[in-house]
This record gives C-alpha cells, structure tokens and sequence, in this order.
C-alpha cells in the first residue's frame, strides 16, 4: 500500500564528483519534481572532485533549508576504481537514511544522477507514479530516444547478464564492434511510450524506492574478481531476495537521451588539429549538417 503523496516525506540523493555545471539546475529541478510532497529533503555526497563542485554545495545549502551534503574527501587513493567510490557514497546515502534522526520518517527515497540526465523530470511525472495499478517497490526512469543504462538492467529475456561481460566473450568470436553492437547497442531500443516493465535491476539515472526496499540491500561495485561492476546489480539483487519488485516506467521520461562526457581526445592529434577538422567539415557541408551529421554520430 503506498502512501499518499501529500502525507509522505521524501529524500532526493545522490553522488556528486565534478557535477558543479549541472548541481544546481539539477537538484532545483528534483526539488520542484517533489513539492507535492508532506515535506522533502536533498541529500549529496561528494567525493575527489577537482572544479568547484564543493563550492557549489555550500550554495546550495544557503539556497535551500532542505539540502545538505556529506563529503568524503579523496576516495581515488584508497578505491581506484569509480564504481567502487559509487558504490561508498550510494551506501553513505543508506547510513543516512538509517541513522540520521532528520530521515526518520522518510518514506520514499529518489535515488538520482546529478550529471544532467533528470533534466526533463517534472511534478506531474513524479505524482504519476501513485496512480500506477501495479504494486510497485521501485520504479526507474527511460529516456525518449533510446534506453541507455544497459549496464544496470537485468532482466531475464532482454538482458540476463552482464552487458560488458557479454561483450569481452563475444569479441574473440565476432570482434570488437559487431560485439559491442550485439552485447550493448542492440539492447539500447526505443521504449514504449506508456506501460510498466518488471525488471530484476535497472536504474537508467533515477529510481524511486519505498524506504523499507531501499534499505534491504547494499551497494557493491566490484564482482568477485575486484574488477568494475553496476553497482545498482548488486542492491537489486539484494531487493529481489526480499521479495521487493522492480519495475521501469515507459512514462517516467527523465530526458530525451543521455549526457555522456566528451570524448578524450584521439591520440596523436592537436587541439589546433581537430578544429582544421571541423573548419573543413562545415566547409565542405554548412554548418548546421555538419553539427547534425555530429549528433548522429553521438547517438550512433
């Protein structure tokens, strides 16, 4: 039985590192998401940024009586490995809801990524989900061009393993791209635009839990062998075990496709050298085809 939005409290959180660009739109978009709320809360946990990502924080705790943050200095050295730190900040957030008197009666928590990924998430989308039908724990968002977060889905028919996984196998027998194009991309589709999946794991960049679901489980990023794995994995499973459901929500179109960060530079080749590249480029075709032929290749 779920709550009434109206009587429930709430607590928006997640992981910050460099995030200082999009923290404040971010955090005020979630926060206007949930006004319907008894009462809302904003939880940030920091780690190893080197912008002024901490600067932003501090702001944002003068702006907004409801937000605070925890950070927790320089994780790089003692955990290398970034789903690993994910995996720490992801649990902290647990410790909070677990011992921090302020969450008490937190009822739901939205789990969220401050990169710019929930830049199109509105109240009315949020207040949706307590008129679904189906007896949901948890529900995750989508995008409206194609569903990226391949790496945090299981489910038994569309993406039972671990997609990187799938991949590194496949390239001994196929090669690197038609693997990568079997293991990841071809299951990176076009959702329905209405209509509720039931998942074992997925995240897509937000998640919604009652507060008893979220807390049976932890967060781990490392598989048995210490290399990176998808840290919602590892809760999720813990979830299921408990008997919670999880469900992707065609509805909940947090935006239209994911941010993914620049690409580094190809090796050998000059800043000085990749702008002669685009100069030719909107040369040989305009402007606006060139910058339309990039975004294809972007979601390529």
């Amino acid at each position: 039985m779920r709550k009434s939005l109206s009587q429930a409290e709430i607590l928006i959180a997640g992981p910050a590192r460099n995030n200082a660009d999009t923290l404040a739109t971010e955090v005020d978009t979630l926060l206007k998401s949930v006004a319907g709320f008894k009462k809302a809360y904003c939880l940030v946990i920091e780690s190893d940024s080197t912008d002024n990502t901490l600067a932003e924080l501090q702001a944002l705790k003068g702006s907004y009586p409801s937000f605070d943050y925890v950070s927790l200095g320089q994780l790089a050295k003692k955990m290398p490995k970034r789903t690993d730190r994910l995996a720490c900040a992801r649990n902290c957030i647990l410790d909070e809801l677990t011992n921090n008197l302020l969450y008490a009666n937190v009822e739901y928590v939205i789990m969220a990524d401050l990169d710019g990924i929930n830049r199109s998430i509105t109240r009315e989308k949020i207040e949706s989900c307590w008129d679904l039908s189906e007896p949901w724990d948890v529900i995750t968002a989508i995008q409206s061009d194609r569903y990226y977060d391949i790496w945090a889905l299981r489910h038994p028919d569309w993406s039972p393993i671990d997609c990187f996984t799938l991949r590194s196998r496949l390239e001994g027998v196929i090669g690197k791209d038609a693997a990568n194009t079997l293991a990841v991309k071809a299951k990176q589709v076009v959702l329905p635009s209405t209509g509720m999946i039931e998942v074992d794991s997925a995240f897509g960049g937000l998640g919604i839990y009652k507060r008893d679901a979220i807390l049976a489980g932890r967060y781990i990023g490392l598989d048995e062998n210490g290399n990176e794995a998808c840290e919602h994995v590892s809760l999720h499973n813990d979830l299921r075990k408990a008997g919670y459901r999880i469900f992707i929500n065609c509805t909940l179109v947090n935006s239209a496709h994911h941010i993914d960060p620049p690409p580094p530079l190809p090796k050998g080749r000059t800043m000085a050298g990749i702008k002669l590249l685009q100069k030719i480029g909107v040369g040989l075709f305009g402007q606006e085809r060139f910058h339309k032929y990039l975004d294809l290749l972007k979601k390529s």
